[in-house]
């Protein structure tokens, strides 16, 4: 057993021999057996340095001293190292690139009565179908049920809707309370400074807990952590112990721990004693110092989680009704043997924390107030502190900044050297006989070089003499082309090698970057985006698995803080402000479950989506569908959007065929009506012209008998 073992406390205590100097005991173990000052922690800062553009000199001293010489006798050479940052412009592009992938993460219930919920439901609903489809066809017959007729799903129709659509009451509260925490706690600028720690240390930690009954979310700096590194650990939430420590303002301490420090220790945290763990790094004190000022009112706050045991048992007895029952107590609890009464201990995992201040104030230590145990198993629990590596298996983590130091390095040496080239650039020089220039004329070595550079020309004494009165020779002058050109213009093409390289060790592209030529092809450029795409996947992938762990922890967390109910105001996928009235009881007996979607997937089809807003405009959707559409940055509330348009459309095709179908039927009706006037009209016609007749008929018979008796009169 290693000496640090030996400083943690036996675990396996009842409830009442933890005592106070048990506690005490156990907040030390863990603070001696964590450690700051791996080599690591300096690395870190290196590389936050690095991409902030800070120079370290010492990376350089290879180049700037390669012969080691002391600092006094140095050269002073005719350039300067200075960094050119090639890191951040790379990082600052996947942070962009974070801030566009949507967000989707779907909260299921995971209680075992989740099925027979779904089932019970669904038979209400079908009961319900036929009820109303049962009243439908009493009120066609025209009998008097006293419940109006209304348009109902077969029975069939509400059990595929329910196996494909249905979703638990205790679902939806729980997606209501993760839109509400996205709000409150301001997520999105959280987890894009987590994701910025992820890309430049290689790490991403934060914490999650329970104060005044409200959730309570923190991003923290991978300097200011450290954990158990077991085996087979992914994130931090599932190992033994963490550790964290952070230099606080006196006020701040008063602030977080008014309510547990006495007079004494208030006293002591305004002029604090500086007790510091000889286990922090100094650069972390640099930083500090530096950003802060060394302000002698710093104080040094280290907060513990560890995972201790703690004796349960499952209490069996019989209630008044006769009925068995089981019930969770403490081992405080006393068995009444007479009443029949049973009990089975275990041993489970429980999480403890505790605080030091100033390095003798011991305050906090208690177990958490939430657990976070699984319904499955009582003695799974995590940590309120959660985080994960990025590429630690077998070997020592790396980070994006990581692999871009070497280059940076490299490219600030290449430029170094070319600015060393510029400084021996000197162009062509002429070499020139002294002696010619005409000094009998009044002429001096200033003036011929002012005539020079002026005019382009000088003037020069052909009967100029040498020193032994020799006559000067024009015909041996010299021009030394002392031009570095080619050579500088080779270092610019190593320079944006080296940073090409870099570049595409990580598979940024030129095309990715918005880098594209009038020679690429939209075919081409679309393969290089992706292939670019799909290398840096896995940065994200992982960051994302991350942030679906912290999504399950702050719905865990958030049923301990809403245990007694709650009404809260947050803001709806649509932006539309709602109010939620949690039922307390219910949601903290609640089990929960996030499923995520692959965020670049979901990413392409919002993309195609929004494509398509001109041809759905033309189809006929509303302006503010597709604006809805345009403004929705995940795929489920698109899809949502695209279901009512189409709902729509197809509600208005049938308003139009049904409009056609009253139109004809209109212009049969006319037309019949047409026809029957006609034929009435021509029935009375006939029927006129049958009086006519008749009438006709009756004046011709009596003009007839009329005539009949003038004749007899006539005769006689």
């Amino acid at each position: 057993m290693s000496d640090n073992n030996k400083h943690i406390p036996r675990q396996k205590l009842k409830s009442t021999k933890k005592t106070k100097q048990w506690r005490k005991d156990c907040v030390e173990g863990y603070i001696n057996q964590s450690t700051f000052l791996q080599n690591s922690k300096s690395d870190l800062l290196r590389y936050y340095e690095a991409y902030n553009g800070t120079l370290n000199e010492k990376d350089y001293n290879y180049v700037t001293n390669p012969y080691n010489s002391q600092a006094g006798k140095k050269r002073n050479f005719p350039a300067k190292l200075r960094n050119y940052n090639i890191i951040k412009p790379v990082v600052d592009l996947l942070l962009g690139e974070k801030t566009q992938r949507p967000s989707n993460y779907t909260v299921t219930v995971t209680n075992g009565d989740a099925v027979s919920k779904m089932e019970e439901e669904k038979q209400k609903q079908i009961v319900q179908s036929l009820q109303q489809m049962f009243i439908n066809e009493l009120n066609a017959q025209g009998m008097d049920t006293g419940v109006d007729s209304q348009e109902t799903k077969t029975p069939e129709q509400v059990a595929k809707y329910m196996d494909t659509t249905y979703q638990d009451s205790r679902a939806i509260v729980g997606q209501q309370v993760l839109n509400y925490l996205r709000d409150y706690l301001d997520l999105p600028d959280k987890l894009q400074a987590a994701f910025f720690d992820w890309l430049v240390s290689g790490y991403v930690y934060s914490y999650k807990g329970v104060c005044m009954d409200e959730v309570e979310y923190d991003v923290v700096s991978p300097l200011d952590l450290d954990y158990s590194k077991s085996p087979g650990i992914e994130f931090i939430e599932d190992g033994d112990w963490a550790v964290r420590r952070e230099l606080m303002s006196s006020n701040a301490v008063l602030d977080q721990f008014y309510d547990l420090l006495n007079e004494q220790q208030v006293s002591q945290v305004e002029s604090p004693h500086r007790n510091r763990s000889g286990s922090f790094s100094v650069p972390f004190l640099q930083r500090v110092e530096e950003n802060f000022g060394d302000d002698e009112r710093f104080v040094e706050v280290m907060h513990v989680c560890w995972k201790s045991f703690k004796k349960v048992g499952v209490l069996t007895y019989t209630d008044e009704f006769g009925v068995a029952q089981e019930l969770m107590v403490d081992d405080t609890y006393k068995m009444n043997k007479e009443s029949g009464e049973e009990i089975e201990w275990f041993w489970v995992n429980e999480v403890w924390e505790g605080y030091r201040i100033d390095g003798d104030i011991f305050v906090g230590i208690n177990p958490i107030e939430a657990q976070r145990n699984a319904m499955s198993n009582i003695s799974q629990c995590k940590l309120p502190y959660n985080g994960r590596a990025y590429s630690n298996r077998h070997a020592e983590n790396i980070s994006i900044v990581s692999m871009g130091m070497p280059y940076q390095i490299l490219y600030n040496v290449f430029h170094y050297r070319m600015e060393l080239t510029i400084a021996k650039n000197k162009d062509k020089i002429a070499l020139i006989e002294m002696n010619t220039i005409p000094k009998r004329h009044g002429w001096d070595e200033e003036k011929f070089m002012y005539y020079a550079d002026a005019m382009g020309f000088a003037f020069i004494d052909s009967t100029a003499e040498g020193k032994n009165n020799e006559r000067v020779s024009f015909n041996q002058y010299q021009v030394l082309d002392m031009s570095l050109g080619q050579y500088i213009a080779a270092q610019m093409q190593l320079l944006q090698a080296i940073k090409q390289e870099w570049e595409e060790l990580l598979g940024i592209s030129r095309q990715r970057k918005g880098q594209i030529t009038s020679s690429d092809g939209a075919g081409t450029t679309e393969n290089a985006i992706a292939q670019s795409t799909a290398m840096t996947e896995e940065i994200f992938r992982k960051f994302e698995k991350f942030e679906q762990k912290e999504m399950q922890g702050l719905l865990d967390v958030s049923k301990h803080a809403f245990r007694e109910g709650k009404k809260i105001q947050y803001i709806a996928d649509d932006y539309r402000n709602k109010w939620l009235d949690i039922e307390g009881a219910q949601y903290s007996e609640s089990e929960f479950g996030i499923f995520a979607k692959n965020a670049s997937k979901e990413n392409e089809k919002i993309r195609t989506m929004r494509q398509m807003a001109m041809s759905l405009a033309q189809n006929g959707t509303g302006a503010g569908t597709i604006a809805e559409i345009l403004d929705a940055d995940n795929f489920a509330r698109i899809k949502q959007l695209a279901n009512k348009a189409e709902k729509k459309q197809e509600e208005l095709q049938q308003m139009q065929q049904q409009a056609a179908q009253q139109l004809e039927q209109g212009k049969a009706q006319a037309e019949q009506q047409k026809i029957q006037m006609e034929q009435a009209f021509e029935g009375e016609q006939n029927q006129l012209d049958r009086d006519n007749k008749i009438q006709v008929a009756t004046i011709n018979a009596v003009s007839k008998d009329t005539d009949h008796d003038n004749d007899g009169k006539t005769d006689s």
